[in-house]
């Protein structure tokens, strides 16, 4: 109809007859390879390619806000949370710690300086499932890590994984760092469930009651993947949000690096929460209705997305990453974030009136700004309508 109508208007703007047009005409030829360039730029296009080509999943660590320091004799308790291992059910996990001002040495001769590390299904500390001292071999000294141990929710026989650090009195005060790796369940790797080997000891309620639990911060593990130009891949985040707060604010960043010959590309990126997966994936309409701080669609080396995720929406969370480069060539990237602790200083109240007022005034503002658009359950995606 459109190339009849085309014929009429040209019958009447010239003195052409409609048997002149055949196929010869430069008018038609410049029409036909208009319509099959735009056909193939449909065929071929980025939106076409609705689902992800890749699914993976992050791999998560727990390390605490900064640096630690303490002092000989004391003991410091941490705790990681697991949200009852939902999310994390039958990972391996190994404590580990590192000393910054002092070598480690934990010899049985002279002033030794090392730290005593227990890993404990409580706080109160009484199941040791992991320590550097009793795990080391016979006759070995106490390493700076415990041995691997398989977290399994049905045996457990709590929520969280707890550690105590305790400083040997070898040096006054200890600078050091602490991590809980954990890694995925492989089916070429056993590693023992944690509550196999586990020592029950008395609990030093003196100790636990004065010693104040921190709790770790929740680190994706970098992931370095490629994709091929147009393609996409979704990656799930596997944090455990926690029903303690109201909503949590994360950022999460892709980084392209440079190529050796100077071509450009990138990536954009889109986030997602468990509910808002329709068929289990990530599609970018939907994406997009809930507001910018949940995509960057920039295609630059540098890409970050800082949504707001609210309490109703917590669980892992999906981030697709679309490819931009050169037609066929492929783009590396990589995808790194951290679920921070939520700041407790936000709200400073001085008992002063009127700087109060302004001080709440900024606080709610801050609150509701950063709120995502709320979901529609019944929104369905127009990549996943055309799927279907």
């Amino acid at each position: 109809q459109w190339y009849q109508r085309r014929v009429r208007e040209q019958n009447l703007n010239s003195t052409v007859q409609p048997k002149e047009l055949d196929a010869g005409t430069p008018g038609i030829m410049a029409i036909m390879m208009l319509t099959v360039a735009v056909f193939a730029a449909l065929l071929f296009s980025p939106a076409s390619t609705a689902k992800p080509v890749k699914f993976g999943t992050m791999t998560i660590s727990y390390a605490p806000d900064s640096a630690l320091v303490i002092n000989e004799g004391d003991t410091q308790i941490f705790r990681a949370p697991l949200c009852k291992g939902m999310y994390l059910d039958k990972w391996s996990f190994k404590a580990k710690v590192y000393m910054m001002n002092r070598p480690w040495d934990s010899a049985k001769v002279g002033d030794d300086s090392w730290l005593h590390i227990k890993v404990s299904n409580g706080p109160d500390m009484t199941k040791i499932v992991r320590d550097n001292a009793r795990d080391a071999s016979s006759g070995a000294d106490p390493q700076p890590f415990t041995r691997d141990f398989t977290y399994n929710r049905e045996t457990w026989g709590s929520d969280d994984i707890y550690i105590s650090i305790t400083a040997s009195k070898g040096n006054p005060t200890y600078q050091y760092g602490l991590e809980l790796a954990a890694d995925q369940p492989r089916d070429d790797l056993s590693i023992p469930d944690g509550m196999d080997a586990v020592e029950t000891v008395s609990e030093n309620q003196a100790l636990t009651r004065s010693c104040g639990i921190t709790t770790l911060e929740q680190v994706a593990v970098p992931l370095t993947d490629k994709l091929t130009a147009g393609d996409t891949g979704q990656y799930k985040i596997p944090f455990c949000f926690e029903d303690t707060y109201d909503q949590r604010t994360l950022t999460v960043t892709t980084l392209v690096p440079e190529s050796v010959n100077d071509a450009p590309g990138g990536v954009a990126s889109f986030l997602c929460t468990d509910t808002m997966l329709r068929d289990k994936i990530c599609w970018r309409s939907l994406v997009t209705e809930r507001g910018v701080r949940f995509y960057d669609p920039s295609g630059a080396k540098v890409n970050a997305v800082t949504p707001t995720i609210p309490k109703a929406e917590y669980g892992p969370v999906h981030l697709l990453v679309l490819a931009q480069g050169d037609y066929h060539e492929k783009v590396e990237f990589t995808v790194t974030t951290k679920l921070r602790n939520p700041a407790t200083d936000d709200l400073k109240l001085t008992g002063h009136s009127e700087n109060d007022l302004h001080s709440v005034l900024n606080y709610l503002k801050t609150s509701y700004e950063n709120k995502p658009a709320p979901l529609d359950p019944d929104f369905e995606p127009k990549e996943l309508k055309e799927e279907l």
